[in-house]
């Protein structure tokens, strides 16, 4: 990862950790809890969760599993999971500091390796996951949750244009038929998969960025979904409901094992 991108991520996680740990819909109970069934942990398994955020996967995965790990290349983030793991007393748990393109960690040093909601921001996202599939014991299993772009040019183009307005340190929501020939290349075979989507307000999604209605990128990105509601031009099936929209992003969800 280029050092421009690394501090892009770094900047927009630093400054947006609060309203992310807080609004971050993949950290709800419900969805944490559908995302752990769906993973099968199994007891006897040391666990990593690569771009791990404030942590509240690892700490989920933690009393079913014998040790889980989290990796972030943010600082407050890891902060903030070391800080919850210890107001939910939890000791078979670790989080450290890292890049998802070069963990810091042995190869085949994990039954389970997870990336959630985290591709969307690699560069080069074939190499990270290269590199959790080295940490991943010969039998382990690998676990890819992330965004969806759409398959149509039009949209695609449109989808992530919004998503970077939003964010500075998005990359691309890849397509899904982009994901299985990426498994295929690195060897991966898709062992259980789930398609989603989740609904969620344009509002809370923009705070979670740290953009207040006045911030110059808050009135782009909302103008731009607004254009894009006849015919759905950007793939976010979004519809107007008062002062907010609701919008659609439809998520993968990988289990994989070696070929």
């Amino acid at each position: 990862m280029s050092k421009k991108h690394t501090e892009a991520i770094q900047k927009q996680f630093t400054r947006t950790a609060e309203a992310f740990s807080t609004l971050a819909v993949r950290d709800t109970p419900e969805v944490v809890d559908e995302k752990v069934a769906f993973i099968k942990p199994e007891p006897m398994d040391v666990a990593l969760d690569v771009a791990c955020g404030p942590g509240a996967f690892v700490l989920a995965l933690a009393p079913r599993v014998r040790w889980a790990r989290g990796v972030d290349l943010t600082e407050e983030m890891v902060r903030r999971a070391r800080h919850a793991q210890l107001e939910r007393n939890i000791p078979n748990a670790a989080f450290d500091l890292g890049e998802a393109e070069h963990l810091p960690y042995a190869g085949a040093a994990f039954d389970l390796v997870t990336c959630q909601c985290s591709v969307h921001h690699m560069p080069k996202p074939e190499l990270a996951l290269k590199e959790m599939a080295r940490v991943m014991k010969p039998e382990g299993r690998l676990v890819i949750i992330d965004t969806l772009g759409p398959e149509s040019d039009a949209k695609f183009d449109l989808h992530n244009r919004i998503e970077l307005v939003r964010d500075p340190s998005h990359t691309l929501s890849l397509r899904l038929t982009t994901f299985l020939e990426m498994f295929e290349r690195l060897g991966l075979e898709v062992a259980r998969q789930t398609l989603k989507r989740r609904q969620r307000s344009f509002n809370q999604w923009m705070l979670r960025a740290g953009l207040e209605r006045s911030h110059k990128r808050y009135q782009e990105a909302r103008r731009l979904m607004e254009e894009s509601i006849p015919g759905d031009r950007a793939g976010f099936a979004p519809q107007l409901q008062g002062d907010d929209i609701l919008m659609t992003h439809h998520e993968g969800m990988f289990l994989l094992s070696r070929l």
